[in-house]
């Protein structure tokens, strides 16, 4: 086998893309202060049993905010997410994985919404070419594995923070992709209830998109007093979905509101 057909192997694997982000996050640090903290990370959540590897562990400056990062490669193709509104709304609030400690007390363990930049716009609906619908989509399968990702890396870091008398630390769920993003929109009063398709829609490029939906089939600290409305939010997360050509971008422009440390530190 000559070496052109060893690369053609090599390239069809995810691995380089992987590498090629852990190498631009070490080389653009100084313009956005993310720092590389783990590489392929054995995790095990025993919640579910479920277990896995995380691609890339990214931590900020402070060392408060982690981004679970999942590298996904996809050749010439386009994730489509859909918004049913003719007018696009970005939005700030996503959910995150908080441990937080206060004078050596326990502040918060848990999923909860933060208020930060970048604002972007978000959906719950994304279409990508070839997708089986006999199959789970592929964007909730690994969104899905980002949640339960999460929590176990939580698990596995909260002995060392409950030795310290303030800790607070915050993990984000990221996709990072070289498929392109496409904001598809709509208005629900043009799709047919006939053959189930919409008749007039706009697409615009996207650098990145809150991807939000029931990722977790538990929920989690459920307040029945709030109603079944409540019970559905318990269930919902947030996956950011980057374009790789702008993650540089999106960790500079990654910012979480001042209003949530104080929030946290109230508890």
């Amino acid at each position: 086998m000559n070496d052109q057909k060893l690369s053609d192997i090599v390239n069809q694997s995810g691995f380089p893309l992987q590498i090629g982000v852990e190498h631009h996050v070490r080389e653009t640090g100084a313009s956005h202060g993310w720092k590389v903290l783990y590489t392929e990370h054995s995790w095990k959540n025993a919640a579910n049993n479920t277990d896995g590897f995380i691609d890339i562990v990214l931590e900020d400056e402070h060392g408060t905010s982690l981004m679970i990062v999942e590298c996904k490669r996809v050749l010439e193709s386009s994730w489509i997410f859909l918004n049913a509104d003719i007018s696009v709304k970005n939005r700030r609030h996503a959910k995150a994985w908080v441990t937080c400690y206060i004078s050596g007390n326990t502040g918060y363990f848990g999923w909860t919404d933060l208020a930060l930049e970048p604002s972007c716009p978000e959906s719950q609906y994304c279409v990508t070419f070839g997708q089986d619908a006999k199959s789970k989509p592929m964007l909730e399968r690994v969104g899905a594995e980002l949640v339960f990702a999460i929590e176990g890396l939580a698990d596995e870091e909260n002995p060392f923070h409950a030795r310290r008398q303030d800790s607070i630390r915050i993990y984000f769920s990221v996709i990072v992709t070289t498929a392109h993003l496409k904001l598809c929109t709509f208005d629900p009063k043009e799709i047919s209830l006939d053959d189930g398709k919409v008749s007039a829609s706009s697409f615009q490029d996207v650098p990145y998109v809150r991807f939000r939906k029931q990722l977790s089939t538990q929920s989690l600290k459920p307040n029945f007093t709030e109603g079944l409305g409540h019970l559905v939010r318990t269930k919902e997360h947030t996956v950011f979905v980057v374009n790789a050509e702008y993650f540089s971008d999106f960790l500079k422009s990654f910012e979480i509101d001042d209003r949530v440390f104080r929030r946290l530190a109230s508890r």
